[in-house]
């Protein structure tokens, strides 16, 4: 068995207790007693609880964008297939992300917070990797709009995607009503699937007919 490396344990341990008690309420000599060292040993991998806290969301966050690009990237299924599939691994994944869930309940991504720069720094970045992605599917989808058109679509139906699965992530991990909510958000996409496929089918429909 690989052994855990110091680190990553301590970033365990502190996302255990980041999850349990909170930002605030968590202090790093909870974190050095959890993690049985000395308080000197954390500070020499952190210099602060603040770069704990972001370290530990920032694994997380690596961890919920690798596995959706390989779900994107890998797939072999149709575009409409791997949308679904995106979305539903999307919520998955962040709701096993508890200290992502801890700075979204603080609401640590929508201030200007000089100690949470770098995390709001990845978080943005997050979100501009995944609005390419939306818009790279809808380019994928079969089509016969012009480009410019294309464009303008793709923009806004990324954008506003993004606007839903926000406020959803508030719904879910903030309200804390995800477990409630999960059935719900599973038709909930396969409606927005639905709606696409018909769309397309009805604009093949009008192309076949122009020709």
């Amino acid at each position: 068995m690989q052994k855990v490396k110091t680190p990553q344990m301590i970033r365990q341990v502190a996302g255990d207790l980041f999850q349990k008690f909170g930002f605030e309420k968590t202090s790093m000599d909870d974190i050095a007693r959890k993690a049985h060292k000395a308080k000197r040993s954390i500070y020499n991998h952190f210099n602060s609880k603040e770069a704990l806290f972001c370290a530990t969301v920032n694994e997380e966050l690596q961890n919920v964008r690798q596995q959706l690009e390989a779900l994107i990237e890998t797939s072999e299924d149709s575009v409409l297939v791997r949308l679904r599939l995106y979305l539903l691994q999307r919520v998955e994944l962040i709701a096993e992300a508890r200290t992502l869930q801890v700075a979204l309940r603080s609401k640590m991504l929508d201030i200007n917070d000089y100690r949470f720069e770098d995390l709001k720094v990845s978080y943005d970045g997050f979100i501009q990797w995944e609005h390419s992605v939306f818009c790279d599917l809808w380019h994928s989808r079969p089509y016969h709009d012009s480009e410019e058109e294309l464009e303008q679509q793709s923009t806004a139906f990324a954008d506003m995607l993004q606007v839903v699965l926000n406020s959803l992530s508030y719904t879910f991990f903030v309200e804390g009503k995800y477990a409630a909510c999960k059935s719900s958000y599973q038709i909930l996409v396969n409606l927005i699937v639905n709606s696409i496929s018909f769309s397309s089918i009805h604009n093949q429909q009008i192309y076949n007919d122009l020709i």
